[in-house]
């Protein structure tokens, strides 16, 4: 059935890093496998990016992205007409979608992140319907700040009926979570009429973000070793950690606050901060104004790095939180931990405990003294840590990429069976 799938996936992609552009990475691979053939990738050109936060060009990485998937990057056209004030981006995107659709016969189109893939996509579609007759199945997923900030600040200025109407034109309309789809209907009262709320309702799934677990249960002993000297971390130091953007709502500077209370139990512990962000030069300053002892910071690191440390760790905190309308939607860390065999400590927020399911250890939100104590009492209780492992691994099987994406795949075939959901679909019936 999938032998003439042809994808074209829309969305950020590697060196720029965030939890979906590693979904794309996986639906590429798991894509690659399932079919037997490389399929398509529209991204930015890496100049687009911002170097100094959630980057990482490393070979590794690159090479990986690239192998999976043929890969267009887009940056705006350096002739574009100056007196069109914006917009040269997404023009530039469109065209390049054009082209790939005519030259590789694509078929299918998948983006993550409503703002602005899916105007893209559905843009590109109505030219290869209309003037082309081509049959295209275009797929939609809502993911972080498409809910929580494109949507959410714009409920009375027309941008989130705007962004919601790209939803509803796809054919297949996905949510990378429970909370995100919860969201999505939440604001969609305020903002649809009724007929459409109940349409959204009643066709909008839930597909969670393809992970490659496998990748995380590895070990490479040389890699860890390896790992412990870069950072001069004594062998017996138990480490407690965090990996991810380092960015306000993630609440590092909780866990930071916490350290002490844990170092007057465990003097010998080490507590690592992974990754890079725009809090990163404020939790250094935060360490030093504090004296807080044995706190490293690796900065952007490989995914070898990443996986060492997070194996290396007794303990994995997240202590995200709410800030303004940004909600963590899922939680890519929290699964990458499970994976490594590490419990995780973490909050009760937005879609993370989807994520870290109902084995994990949650504290309230801007409470380092219960970061402390769970902490304390998972380092003492050897027994508690391994239930929460052993569920842990079993947990994220559920998200495995091919599994996810077989399931995508399915929501396609559907479609080519004549039972569309979009929009453009209701009223052609």
């Amino acid at each position: 059935m999938n032998d003439d799938i042809r994808v074209c996936t829309i969305s950020k992609y590697p060196p720029y890093m965030s939890g979906h552009s590693f979904e794309s990475l996986y639906q590429n691979r798991a894509l690659r496998e399932i079919t037997g053939r490389l399929h398509y990738e529209l991204t930015y050109d890496q100049s687009v990016y911002d170097q100094s936060s959630n980057f990482n060009d490393s070979h590794e990485l690159i090479r990986e992205a690239e192998a999976v998937a043929h890969v267009s990057r887009v940056k705006p056209d350096a002739t574009a007409n100056v007196k069109v004030f914006d917009g040269a981006l997404i023009k530039a995107f469109t065209g390049r979608l054009l082209n790939l659709i005519a030259e590789h016969d694509i078929n299918v189109i998948s983006t993550f992140y409503l703002d602005p893939h899916a105007y893209i996509a559905n843009q590109a579609k109505v030219y290869a319907q209309v003037i082309e007759n081509r049959d295209i199945i275009v797929a939609h997923k809502a993911v972080g700040s498409d809910v929580l900030n494109s949507i959410a600040n714009h409920l009375h200025d027309g941008e989130g009926r705007f962004l919601l109407t790209q939803l509803l034109l796809g054919d297949i309309m996905l949510a990378v979570s429970q909370y995100t789809k919860d969201k999505l209907l939440e604001y969609a009262q305020d903002l649809l009429p009724e007929q459409l709320l109940v349409k959204l309702e009643r066709d909008l799934k839930v597909l969670y973000a393809p992970f490659d677990y496998e990748y995380f249960q590895k070990i490479n002993k040389t890699q860890q070793t390896a790992f412990m000297r870069k950072y001069q971390i004594p062998e017996q130091a138990p480490i407690i950690s965090y990996f991810g953007r380092l960015f306000p709502e993630k609440g590092v500077e909780d866990l930071l606050t916490a350290f002490p209370r844990i170092k007057k139990v465990h003097p010998k512990a080490v507590l690592v901060i992974g990754g890079s962000g725009m809090s990163e030069d404020a939790l250094k300053r935060l360490v030093e104004e504090r004296h807080i002892p044995d706190v490293i910071f690796t900065g952007g690191v490989s995914n070898v790095e990443k996986r060492a440390l997070m194996q290396l760790s007794r303990v994995g905190v997240i202590p995200t939180k709410p800030i303004l309308n940004f909600v963590e939607t899922l939680c890519i860390s929290a699964l990458e931990y499970q994976a490594a065999g590490t419990p995780l400590v973490t909050t009760h927020v937005g879609g993370v405990p989807e994520a870290a399911g109902p084995h994990s250890a949650y504290v309230p939100c801007n409470d380092p003294v219960q970061i402390a104590h769970e902490v304390v009492s998972l380092l003492k209780n050897a027994g508690r840590r391994q239930a929460m492992i052993t569920a842990g691994e079993a947990h994220v099987k559920t998200f495995g990429y091919r599994l996810i994406t077989e399931t995508f795949l399915a929501y396609v075939a559907e479609c080519r069976q004549g039972s569309r959901v979009g929009l453009v679909a209701d009223t052609r019936r």
